[in-house]
């Protein structure tokens, strides 16, 4: 018996086209994030595929693809996971669900999380970065970002759609702390301010993370 799709997958297929129209384009105005993806495929040098995890409607494939490295996408909302693959056309999608991925182990040579974490309960935080672990090659990384905080932000009405979604905000200290309990090796930890304007006025997180055996 499948199971019943969860608040955070109806929510996002409420807003999916609604989502993709004013986000797909967000990275031209975010020069932090263009040079996190960088360093993201400069450090996975070629070794393997790039899953795009939380993709939405596939704004981090694009640019990862588009930037020379081979990149795919997964999302939880079957119905964004249309939207990216009209978008992109030439970059695989499917939906998934990072506390349970489908693929095989050691599949990716990186993964790039870019706020996909924040709809993860705290107490479910381990066991999605174990997920993720357990699909990194040898090496691989993980750029993690997240909104910096200790609060839950409920959202039951998004653009105009009926929802029903959390937005979990984490402390830097805890996250570094779950992904070493996941068996993530630290590398970087860096801190941005929001752009004014052009995006939630969250203090955000980035961390680079890399999976040794």
């Amino acid at each position: 018996m499948m199971a019943e799709p969860s608040h955070t997958q109806t929510s996002y297929d409420a807003v999916a086209a609604e989502y993709a129209d004013r986000l797909f384009h967000e990275l031209d105005g975010k020069p932090f994030d263009r040079k996190m993806l960088d360093w993201l495929i400069e450090k996975v040098a070629g070794s393997g595929l790039i899953c795009d995890l939380g993709c939405g409607p596939g704004q981090i494939a694009r640019y990862l693809h588009d930037h020379g490295a081979v990149a795919c996408g997964v999302d939880l909302s079957p119905a964004m996971v249309i939207q990216a693959r009209q978008l992109n056309p030439d970059i695989p999608f499917e939906p998934g669900n990072m506390l349970a991925l489908s693929a095989a182990n050691e599949t990716y040579g990186g993964v790039a999380a870019f706020y996909s974490i924040i709809h993860i309960p705290h107490e479910q935080v381990v066991t999605a970065l174990t997920e993720i672990r357990r699909v990194l090659r040898p090496g691989g990384v993980l750029l993690l970002t997240f909104h910096l905080g200790s609060q839950v932000v409920h959202l039951d009405d998004w653009w105009g759609q009926a929802v029903n979604l959390d937005f979990n905000y984490f402390e830097r200290e805890a996250m570094k702390a779950w992904l070493v309990e996941a068996g993530l090796t630290l590398e970087e930890v860096i801190e941005r301010d929001p752009y004014p304007g052009t995006e939630a006025q969250t203090r955000r997180a980035y961390i680079f993370a890399r999976k040794y055996v």
